[in-house]
């Protein structure tokens, strides 16, 4: 009884002092990232891909993006992540952009998980968090939906895309006949 105790004081004494962690795992020190706020400006960023090739957020202007930040051990992602792989394949044509970056893991961790899932949309690589403390993500996973000019419009933390009905409804707005389209013929199928 006195060991579990201890263990619970220990991770509620590691939870506090997390906040006063994160800004030595890489944040530029002149550098402060502004707020993360909805309808601010996405921070740009450069991250390699598991190609091998650096990919940066401004090269997406003029697509809907959905960014996520996720990694192996979570347990939503297992699940989440071929929600949005079918929606990625039924939208990217029409200009919808995945990237998926993956938090303080190794590129072989990210690789095996996204084979396992059949993922195909952008995998990017932030082993040392860098990304993730620019964006303020504390949870795994995180996303933000940023719109055609850059322009955060969502930030849904922990389990969201559980339902494709969140991500539809999400999605709707900016690609209304596609997805108008597939919930008609869905409804005819019934």
């Amino acid at each position: 009884m006195k060991k579990r105790r201890f263990l619970r004081q220990e991770i509620l004494f590691s939870l506090l002092l997390l906040p006063l962690m994160l800004p030595a795992f890489g944040c530029d020190k002149g550098k402060q990232p502004g707020p993360i706020t909805l309808g601010s400006a996405a921070p740009d960023f450069r991250c390699e891909d598991l190609e091998g090739r650096f990919r940066n957020l401004e090269e997406e202007k003029g697509r809907v993006v959905l960014l996520r930040f996720w990694a192996d051990w979570c347990p939503y992602c297992r699940f989440e992540m071929p929600v949005i792989e079918k929606y990625y394949l039924m939208l990217r044509e029409q200009g919808f952009q995945v990237l998926a970056v993956n938090v303080k893991q190794s590129s072989a961790v990210a690789e095996a998980f996204s084979v396992q899932l059949g993922v195909t949309f952008p995998v990017l690589l932030d082993p040392e968090g860098k990304v993730a403390l620019k964006y303020k993500v504390h949870t795994i996973p995180t996303n933000f939906l940023i719109d055609r000019k850059g322009v955060i419009r969502e930030i849904l933390i922990g389990e969201v895309f559980r339902k494709e009905e969140v991500l539809d409804e999400l999605l709707r707005g900016y690609f209304p006949q596609k997805l108008q389209s597939r919930n008609e013929h869905k409804e005819e199928q019934r």
